[in-house]
């Protein structure tokens, strides 16, 4: 599927005017990175035509994130069915879910919600 690409936030390119109000971080390693592949295409089947935007495989941290992963960005509306799509889904990886307010260290600590075991990020870079 192709979605139009017009927008760069955090190296992803967003449909212009798309609401970013929650981030999903889905997090893999070598040993898991196929699994990855396959979830993200998944989720691009899964959401097709919904206000969910499914980014690029990240394959090296960036930011605060030590570790490979891809994003999913939706609005607040279909907040419930992303998250237990991500339960669902996930397996065995480590998904961090979090609210867009502007303050990245609130929504990467007090804001967070995990699906696995947590990832130790990088809260030096905020």
């Amino acid at each position: 599927m192709t979605q139009e690409r017009n927008f760069k936030v955090n190296s992803q390119l967003l449909p212009e005017g798309f609401p970013r109000e929650f981030d999903a971080h889905i997090y893999f390693d070598e040993s898991s990175r196929a699994f990855a592949e396959n979830l993200r295409e998944k989720a691009i089947a899964a959401f097709a035509g919904r206000r969910v935007f499914t980014g690029d495989m990240i394959p090296t941290g960036i930011g605060p994130h030590p570790i490979p992963m891809f994003e999913m960005n939706f609005p607040k509306e279909v907040f419930t069915d992303v998250v237990l799509w991500l339960m669902r889904e996930r397996g065995s990886l480590s998904v961090l879910v979090h609210e867009l307010t502007g303050d990245d260290l609130y929504d990467h600590t007090q804001a967070a919600l995990w699906l696995g075991p947590q990832v130790e990020l990088k809260y030096s870079v905020f």
